[in-house]
């Protein structure tokens, strides 16, 4: 081959590619295209730059050089969703409340209350014997209950039914006893049915004469059921009431030790002053169950 065709060999070889390289250059590039959820490959058509019409052509075929751009446009992604507030569970309804149980019944019944007849002092009167010889005209005691009374140097006591009016508060009678010019004590007691470890209420009325000294009257229980009104087992309860010459009530509870509980009213003269009667009526005894 002569030099001057090796001359322009060699100038294609080298001038080739750099018009290649500037035509790819001036290619106008597509403007980004966005896709929903794809992507795009574009390939560049591979632009050959023609050889020179004075070369000679070559004993072997030059190969091709090909560029090829490739633009990746990612797709545009969801925005994303937000996941749905899930809702309070609804607090449950309150439950109704349930209605209270009724009382246990006792294991013993209760007893029917006691009051009217002898503890209402309208079963009838009986003559009491003074203990001390003490003439007592027309003295009466209360059936179904007994007596007891103290002397000092001017005498005791008389038990007396009482049918005056004013000094009966039910009923048409009452229990009387005389302080009349004697400083002592006196009272009546009586017994009442009980069940061991039962609570027993007991109200009871009087009526005191005035006196210028006024009669002291006490309640007192005895809760084994005892009959001595000095026995230590006897409890005392002043009278609610210290009122003269009206009825006065007073009510106490105890609970029964025994099979019977003992009922004493007791009125005290502490000088022996005129005056001073001691009118008793209408006793109630209740059952209240046990404690």
């Amino acid at each position: 081959m002569r030099k001057s065709n090796l001359l322009r060999w060699a100038s294609l070889i080298l001038v080739g590619p750099l018009l290649a390289c500037g035509l790819a250059r001036q290619t106008p590039q597509p403007a980004p295209t966005l896709t929903p959820l794809a992507f795009d490959i574009q390939t560049a058509t591979p632009t050959v730059a023609p050889l020179a019409a004075f070369v000679d052509p070559p004993t072997s075929t030059p190969t091709p050089v090909i560029t090829a751009t490739a633009i990746i446009t990612p797709a545009e992604l969801p925005s994303p969703t937000a996941a749905p507030e899930q809702a309070e569970p609804a607090a449950p309804a309150p439950a109704e409340a349930a209605p209270p149980p009724p009382p246990p019944e006792p294991a013993v019944p209760l007893a029917e209350p006691l009051s009217g007849g002898e503890w209402d002092f309208e079963a009838g009167f009986t003559p009491w014997p003074n203990p001390f010889g003490e003439p007592c005209a027309g003295s009466g005691l209360a059936n179904g209950w007994s007596a007891f009374t103290t002397e000092d140097q001017y005498g005791s006591s008389c038990m007396n039914e009482t049918t005056w009016r004013d000094n009966v508060y039910t009923g048409t009678s009452a229990q009387e006893i005389t302080f009349a010019f004697v400083g002592n004590e006196a009272g009546i007691y009586k017994s009442a049915p009980t069940q061991p470890g039962h609570r027993y209420t007991v109200e009871a009325y009087v009526r005191r004469e005035p006196s210028p000294a006024p009669v002291q009257v006490s309640l007192g229980l005895d809760p084994t059921g005892g009959l001595n009104w000095q026995a230590e087992t006897v409890q005392w309860f002043p009278w609610d009431d210290e009122t003269e010459n009206q009825w006065s009530r007073t009510e106490e509870t105890i609970t029964a030790a025994g099979e019977s509980l003992t009922i004493f009213i007791k009125g005290f003269h502490p000088y022996p002053e005129p005056g001073g009667a001691l009118r008793i009526d209408s006793i109630k005894i209740s059952d209240i169950g046990p404690e």
